[in-house]
């Protein structure tokens, strides 16, 4: 199986991307597109990922709640992916916060996982050099593949292969898949403090 690549699409996605686009705008304007576009990522992700269950009220009638048997957790490898935390939170108030550092080592997170556990991972930019020693630890602790997503604003093709190679049943989201972060020079952080934080 191949590695699942989902180039998110809804309209407010495409705005909010586009915003980022222009390196004119100011610092919190593109601050707030990455809020935003942690938000509407983790919307599309959450859509068909989500578990509900109906609920019989006293009035005879039902409504789909969220199942509570399932937890949620965020992980965001700092110190970027807190940005598309801030969105990503607000469609789920509830779930638990994991850190990843720069030595891919996560913290606040259970030492045991199991198949109730649905895990979202944040990043703008996708390197396979961090999300590799991520993913090895929570399987390590019993989370099962299937539940675990990434979602980044850019992404390169070669760390794209490189993932699918170890990790073909994976998924990942992303408004934007970028051949240019695939050059010798690229330098993330020079990246991220240009477009981001200027």
């Amino acid at each position: 199986m191949q590695l699942q690549i989902n180039i998110a699409s809804h309209p407010l996605i495409q705005h909010w991307a586009g915003i980022l686009e222009n390196d004119s705008n100011p610092g919190t304007i593109l601050r707030t597109a990455c809020s935003e576009l942690g938000k509407w990522i983790t919307y599309e992700i959450m859509r068909e990922w989500l578990v509900t269950e109906k609920i019989e009220l006293r009035t005879n009638s039902n409504v789909n709640l969220i199942n509570s048997n399932y937890k949620y957790i965020i992980i965001i490898v700092m110190p970027y992916g807190f940005i598309l935390a801030e969105g990503a939170r607000a469609l789920l108030p509830t779930a638990s916060i994991a850190l990843v550092n720069g030595n891919t080592t996560i913290k606040n997170i259970p030492n045991q996982l199991n198949s109730f556990t649905k895990i979202l991972i944040l990043d703008l930019f996708l390197d396979e050099s961090i999300i590799t020693p991520i993913l090895k630890n929570l399987l390590k602790k019993g989370a099962i593949l299937n539940n675990i997503k990434v979602a980044c604003l850019e992404c390169g093709t070669v760390q794209l292969n490189k993932l699918g190679c170890n990790w073909p049943k994976l998924e990942v989201y992303t408004t934007k898949v970028n051949n240019t972060v695939n050059e010798k020079d690229y330098s993330r952080e020079d990246t991220l403090k240009n477009k981001f934080f200027v």
